[in-house]
């Protein structure tokens, strides 16, 4: 199992904080974690990801679970069984007019996890970690 989240206070109205989030063909632009992507902004609409995971890049078909316009978006991936499942979330909150909380939150469970965690837990984090800090960096950049 593998949980992890990483919160920021981003200095930037959640209007700009979601289109940045929602914007998935900028994201080779800005980034190092999910360098393609592209969804459609609908429960069951497929998301397709180019996921840099150090020494290499991951193909990664998943499935959009929930959106809430400036407030939420998650995705899984198709469960193998009890095997392996994972939920990866955006959460937005307004701290002010102009600041949003906003929430990185990804999970790993199922009775594989561990393997992929001894393999790929680091990377895993990294990339989680650079990715919200590089969406604080750019809603920032973009703030009225």
């Amino acid at each position: 199992m593998l949980t992890l989240r990483f919160d920021r206070v981003i200095k930037a109205p959640p209007a700009t904080t979601w289109e940045v989030i929602i914007d998935f063909s900028k994201y080779g632009e800005w980034n190092p974690f999910v360098t393609q992507c592209s969804a459609e902004l609908h429960p069951g609409a497929p998301i397709v990801m180019q996921v840099n995971m150090g020494p290499f890049e991951l193909e990664q078909t998943e499935q959009v679970t929930q959106v809430e316009s400036e407030k939420l978006f998650e995705y899984r991936m198709r469960p193998v069984g009890r095997w392996l499942y994972s939920k990866r979330q955006h959460q937005l909150e307004a701290a002010s007019a102009q600041e949003t909380r906003y929430t990185s939150y990804f999970e790993l469970r199922g009775w594989l996890s561990p393997l992929v965690v001894l393999f790929m837990g680091f990377f895993l984090w990294r990339g989680f970690r650079r990715m919200t800090q590089a969406v604080q960096a750019r809603a920032e950049a973009l703030a009225p």
